[in-house]
């Protein structure tokens, strides 16, 4: 019998798709959600045409859901540099800070103690 497998296979190795996340410090990931978005102002004529739009203030909400292993820390109200984060709108030398804003966490009888974390990244702001 073959050994576990303990990395996975992809076949294609040329597909051009991301497939599954990695684990932050403590936490075996399940799920990494990550909107980005901005702020919009709309300055209207006098007959409540918009004629101008201005973007600002881009952020990061993420919300991560996974197990807990023995090694997490305690996070909240604090910066955390989250493993999974996606800087495909900011730019690869962006740099930021991610502040933790929640911190839920769920026990049954059947299942390992799980967390979900939800966090806000900053672009803009540094420790």
């Amino acid at each position: 019998m073959p050994p576990p497998i303990t990395t996975y296979n992809k076949f294609p190795s040329t597909s051009p798709f991301t497939f599954g996340s990695t684990d932050e410090t403590g936490i075996a990931v399940d799920a990494y959600d990550q909107n980005d978005q901005v702020d919009t102002f709309e300055q209207k004529d006098s007959i409540g045409n918009v004629i101008e739009v201005i973007t600002h203030n881009s952020r990061s909400e993420i919300t991560l859901s996974g197990e807990i292993m023995a090694t997490m820390a305690s996070i909240l109200g604090q910066s955390w540099t989250f493993t999974n984060l996606i800087m495909q709108q900011y730019g690869t030398l962006a740099t930021g800070l991610s502040i933790v804003k929640g911190v839920a966490y769920s026990k049954g009888r059947a299942k390992n103690m799980s967390v979900r974390v939800t966090a806000t990244f900053y672009p803009l702001v540094t420790a």
